[in-house]
């Protein structure tokens, strides 16, 4: 089976979309609840997510260029979702760069603040991230498309 560059960026893309929203849920259990590990456990996979932002982007710049030489879509369509990846990007890697301070910073460990800031930065992330996947899936699928 032979992967072109659309299909890794499918295959790494569904990842922080998918995984944002479920660590909003770990992280809001963890508060509720006041387990600290659980908490914990939401900035580790924030963190982890952050990481595959970055290869979601990158594989993404890849794919792009694999669509636009093949016809299969044009720059109308893909144009706007990669502005939005740029956006969503940015806001894993500032979630994922507050997760790990939070995580490694005395300062932060301490602040009760904290896991409510964090979360608050989640929810913007995931709906980033979210947003950007609908644009991604207009590229391909007609039948979500918007008519303007």
């Amino acid at each position: 089976m032979n992967l072109n560059p659309a299909h890794w960026h499918l295959l790494v893309n569904h990842l922080p979309i998918i995984g944002s929203i479920i660590g909003l849920f770990i992280l809001g259990y963890g508060i509720l609840s006041k387990a600290e590990v659980i908490v914990k456990m939401s900035y580790w996979l924030f963190i982890v997510l952050a990481v595959f932002a970055v290869i979601a982007k990158q594989t993404g710049e890849q794919a792009e260029g694999f669509i636009m030489s093949a016809k299969l879509a044009d720059d109308t369509l893909i144009e706007p979702h990669a502005q939005a990846a740029d956006f969503a990007q940015w806001a894993m890697i500032i979630l994922g760069l507050m997760a790990l301070s939070a995580l490694f910073i005395n300062r932060l460990k301490t602040l009760k603040i904290m896991p409510l800031i964090i979360l608050i930065t989640a929810l913007v992330a995931a709906g980033l991230m979210g947003w950007t996947g609908f644009l991604g899936g207009e590229i391909m699928h007609k039948e979500i498309r918007i008519t303007k």
